[in-house]
């Protein structure tokens, strides 16, 4: 899936979002009265930038929201957007900003050096038939962190449709047991099924399905 598709996904994902919010926002250089902040926030995509509010809905200060609003803003999480609505200038709120930053944090883009651009979570989907789920992505990110190639990735992704499995978890098999052979290219593999060599283990022997390997 690109980027801005999975974006996306993650803006729209009310339950979700706060789940990783919690989980990560140590690693994401965040306190808990900030994790709150942003909790609130996610609730509307503009909230008007209105001190009372937060004072009301989280006992915070009208000094302690200022600070903590720029606090988030100097981390590029929180930015103001102005609005004229009836004549007037309106503040409002954006965390656009903390979505783009938590992409980059899932998908490790910052030292990973993954394509999140990357046509394969796409190509996935349409297989599949339906929207992977956020453990699927980190799974696929997973593969192209260990520097599998795409077209390996697809080659796979053709086994396990041709064999009526839309799960990753048995693409995941396979692509451990072909990286064990030494395939490193879709050709590779076709390579082999050309010659049919007498010694090839047969994939599909393997209790792909058992949850518990």
């Amino acid at each position: 899936m690109k980027s801005k598709k999975l974006l996306e996904y993650i803006k729209s994902s009310d339950l979700v979002v706060p789940g990783i919010l919690l989980a990560n926002y140590k690693d994401l250089g965040m306190n808990e009265k900030e994790v709150l902040f942003m909790s609130l926030l996610m609730t509307s995509p503009l909230i008007p930038f209105d001190p009372i509010f937060f004072k009301d809905r989280l006992g915070f200060e009208v000094e302690e929201t200022m600070e903590i609003m720029s606090n988030l803003s100097s981390k590029k999480y929180v930015d103001l957007i102005v609005k004229k609505e009836n004549n007037k200038m309106k503040e409002y709120m954006s965390i656009d900003l903390f979505y783009e930053r938590l992409l980059m944090y899932l998908m490790d883009e910052d030292d990973s050096g993954v394509d999140a651009d990357s046509e394969i979570y796409e190509i996935i989907e349409s297989e599949f038939g339906r929207t992977l789920s956020p453990m699927e992505y980190e799974t696929i990110s997973g593969w192209l962190n260990a520097n599998i190639d795409e077209g390996l990735i697809k080659e796979a992704l053709k086994e396990a449709v041709l064999n009526g499995v839309n799960n990753l978890k048995y693409i995941d098999k396979i692509l451990y047991e072909w990286t064990k052979k030494g395939y490193k290219k879709a050709s590779d593999v076709k390579k082999k099924n050309a010659r049919k060599e007498p010694d090839e283990i047969n994939l599909f022997e393997y209790d792909w399905l058992d949850e518990n390997d």
